[in-house]
């Protein structure tokens, strides 16, 4: 038996199915956007730049220009640096544990005054082994300025982790590669405007969905309904042969009323 669909049958499941589709598709768009909205932890970036260039005075323009490769080549290692627990240790630190801020200068005769500032957040929310998930080192090709964008349930904290690894990472290359040639360009700042989930998309996702399997199911019942709705089935689906059509007679008799009006008459 012959199963497949032409796109004037495609069109006719659609009409037919129409409104099965179009409630199928409002409702998983609903349950799309439900789930999105209210279900999935948001999450929020933040980035920060630096640029890896070391100081040029009194140099020639071909070795300037060596330098800037140099620096460009650099970037590769850096951005492993950067998730190593060198600097991610130290991250953390800063942003877990109670530091000393210089609050007055001292003079000869008088010592510097510090207060302890308490650490922004706990080691429950910033440790070595979750933050290296949360970072992305990214740079153009044959730029010197690279992006180093964190992403967490958190804006605020997303900005403070983005800020606390630039800074380290700043002041510590220094020792690391025996070279300083990084400079903060621009530090994170707050966003509040979560990156993810895309709640837009996944709404739509949800609706087309929905408005395919409805359409999936129109399909499934056509194919599977044996109902004999005109003759093109007959002859379609079934192989039968059309012998001609047997027009509808109004008062019609039966057989047996027939024979006796017959025999009335004879």
């Amino acid at each position: 038996m012959n199963n497949t669909i032409d796109l004037t049958r495609i069109w006719v499941i659609i009409r037919r199915h129409m409104e099965l589709m179009i409630v199928m598709g409002v409702v998983f768009g609903a349950i799309a956007f439900g789930v999105s909205k209210f279900m999935i932890q948001p999450e929020y970036s933040s980035s920060a730049s630096l640029l890896v260039n070391r100081k040029q005075d009194g140099q020639n323009g071909g070795t300037q220009y060596a330098d800037q490769q140099a620096d460009v080549q650099l970037i590769n290692t850096y951005k492993d640096i950067i998730t190593r627990p060198i600097i991610l240790n130290e991250v953390v630190d800063s942003l877990t544990k109670t530091q000393q801020i210089q609050t007055k200068k001292g003079s000869d005769d008088t010592p510097d005054e510090y207060k302890e500032v308490p650490g922004k957040y706990t080691t429950k929310e910033i440790n070595a082994d979750t933050l290296g998930s949360m970072i992305s080192v990214s740079n153009q090709q044959n730029s010197q300025i690279f992006s180093l964008t964190v992403k967490s349930d958190n804006a605020k904290m997303s900005k403070d982790i983005a800020n606390a690894i630039a800074k380290t990472f700043k002041n510590k290359v220094a020792s690391i590669m025996s070279i300083s040639n990084v400079s903060i360009v621009s530090k994170a700042t707050v966003k509040n405007t979560p990156v993810s989930p895309n709640v837009k998309l996944i709404t739509l996702a949800g609706l087309i969905l929905g408005v395919l399997i409805g359409f999936i199911w129109g399909v499934i019942r056509e194919l599977t309904d044996r109902t004999v709705k005109d003759v093109d089935f007959l002859t379609d689906e079934l192989q039968l042969i059309n012998l001609g059509k047997i027009s509808y007679v109004e008062g019609r008799l039966d057989i047996e009323d027939g024979i006796a009006i017959q025999n009335k008459m004879h």
